[in-house]
């Protein structure tokens, strides 16, 4: 299994602790960068002061309440958002709708903390190029 690239951008390590316990459950080949606030999120996604040389992210899990800038914020920021492999993680439907809307993120693209493996792997099915790495995932899991 190849490995994936991931990117949290998360500011609660509890759920930065749970996604890890997760991805080693279901047996991920991963490496994970963390971000804990929008401004830095926006640095690593355009490569800019610190993380110029940042690991372009396989897949981008982004909670939408971060200090400095929001999870929208972020995406407003960043000028190929809607190219991004983003799974956001939400509970509120106003926010899926705007999501929706504005950015093209649609249905199983995103997660509802706490994670699980069901939840991780379906999300992984979003994106053209994880479908091999799901696939795999969910024989093995």
């Amino acid at each position: 299994m190849r490995q994936i690239q991931l990117l949290a951008v998360e500011d609660n390590y509890a759920d930065v602790y749970w996604l890890k316990l997760v991805l080693e459950q279901i047996g991920c080949v991963y490496a994970l960068s963390v971000v804990t606030d929008g401004e830095s999120a926006v640095d690593f996604l355009m490569k800019r002061g610190r993380y110029t040389d940042a690991p372009t992210p396989d897949l981008i899990l982004l909670d939408l309440n971060l200090p400095k800038l929001t999870g929208i914020e972020v995406l407003r920021a960043v000028p190929h958002a809607r190219d991004l492999p983003i799974c956001v993680m939400t509970s509120s439907m106003v926010e899926r709708e705007l999501l929706r809307q504005e950015f093209g993120i649609e249905g199983a693209c995103y997660l509802i903390k706490p994670l699980d493996a069901a939840k991780l792997i379906g999300s992984l099915r979003c994106f053209k190029h994880l479908k091999p790495v799901a696939q795999e995932l969910s024989r093995s899991y």
